[in-house]
């Protein structure tokens, strides 16, 4: 019993172990400041910008592992069960994060009616943003997503408050762009920090 648990524990610090490159970190990041921005792009791009929204975060997660993670760590394989939880991570993630985004871009757009209720088109959407992340969160085992959403969860309705007092595009840059930055340099120190601890190893040692 003891030894079952015990490589359920070591299954699981190896599991969060491939989230140690900082490239989620660095994506979303990325994508908070993508938020930030959007009302810039719109006016310079028009819809145009929802491309430089959507097409990065997956880009940096793709190409990130595959050129600097697994080269220096491999591929971790996991058991049956993980595999599935992980294929189940994926479909979840490729279906609710679109429409986080999408919630997003139409607070940005306005295309919500606000005087319906005040503010309670952009604090029903931050909440809809927050347990579709949290969800996400939860099942992927992955403490950061809750930072995550609340970033977004808050940062919809505080970009509404914030409009009045500073207007376009401050709202934005204020309630997306300063998380943004934060996780985006969170996520780059802990980048490099794992380029410099996990080189990638020499044909002769790997011949060897």
């Amino acid at each position: 019993m003891t030894e079952n648990i015990n490589l359920k524990e070591l299954e699981r610090k190896a599991y969060r172990f491939t989230f140690k490159d900082g490239l989620y970190d660095i994506t979303y990041g990325s994508l908070l400041i993508s938020f930030a921005v959007a009302p810039i792009l719109r006016e310079i791009i028009y819809l145009g910008y929802i491309i430089f929204m959507v097409l990065p975060a997956p880009l940096i997660i793709i190409l990130g592992k595959w050129f600097i993670t697994i080269p220096r760590i491999g591929v971790v394989k996991f058991n049956q069960n993980r595999t599935k939880s992980q294929r189940k991570i994926g479909i979840l993630i490729f279906i609710l994060l679109p429409l986080t985004v999408a919630m997003v871009i139409f607070t940005a757009l306005g295309m919500f009616n606000i005087e319906l209720g005040l503010y309670i088109v952009p604090v029903g959407a931050g909440l809809f943003a927050l347990i579709l992340l949290s969800t996400i969160a939860y099942v992927m085992d992955y403490t950061h997503f809750y930072i995550y959403a609340v970033s977004i969860g808050l940062g919809i309705p505080l970009a509404e408050l914030l409009k009045p007092i500073f207007g376009e595009p401050l709202h934005y840059l204020i309630s997306f762009g300063i998380s943004g930055i934060i996780i985006l340099i969170y996520g780059l120190i802990t980048l490099i920090k794992f380029v410099q601890k996990y080189p990638i190893p020499k044909e002769d040692n790997i011949n060897a």
